[in-house]
């Protein structure tokens, strides 16, 4: 769906710990170790958990130079349904503009329920805490979505993303958790 004829720009919008700043991490270093040039940075107010956070991604087959915030990205993550009260989130959204939202609810009721998207087939939704319930319960809320942005955008390679994941986490969560993500992953990746 996605190509890098271009440059690729998102923004992921979350409160603290709810791995914004690493979401943006793992795709930056995940796409410079499959070729592509790429740029990572939150922007935060107070370090704490349940400040609103956010992050900027860019990725391109180019070198990346600009350093500013991005404007109007051509994709959104929203990690928490919450942070579509904050006036800030919603600036800058084009009728380009795709969104991934952590919700139960559909993309045709987000739309409606926020009216700030003009078109809801440009909105995927995963219901994460139905996902991880019972048998995953254990795998960070991110990585469902970080699956489902890799299966819609098909930006980077599923491999590349948990190649990194094992280098970054396998010490932290041990091998049967790191297991119990990759799979998570790839469930997610595969969701229509």
């Amino acid at each position: 769906m996605f190509g890098l004829s271009s440059d690729f720009s998102l923004v992921i919008h979350g409160y603290g710990g709810q791995g914004v700043k690493t979401l943006a991490s793992i795709l930056a270093e995940a796409s410079i170790n499959h070729g592509l040039y790429a740029q990572a940075f939150p922007e935060f107010g107070p370090e704490r958990r349940g400040a609103p956070v956010k992050a900027f991604v860019r990725l391109s087959a180019e070198p990346v130079l600009s350093r500013s915030p991005i404007e109007n990205p051509d994709f959104v993550i929203i990690l928490d349904l919450n942070v579509f009260n904050l006036e800030e989130v919603r600036k800058g959204w084009t009728d380009e503009t795709f969104f991934l939202v952590n919700s139960d609810l559909e993309p045709k009721e987000i739309k409606k329920k926020f009216d700030l998207i003009s078109d809801y087939h440009r909105i995927n939704s995963v219901d994460v805490e139905s996902f991880l319930l019972d048998k995953f319960a254990s795998v960070h809320p991110s990585i469902p979505i970080l699956g489902k942005f890799l299966g819609i955008t098909e930006l980077i390679p599923l491999d590349e993303i948990k190649d990194v994941l094992r280098e970054k986490f396998l010490h932290k969560i041990g091998e049967s958790k790191m297991r119990l993500t990759d799979k998570v992953l790839t469930e997610s990746y595969q969701m229509l």
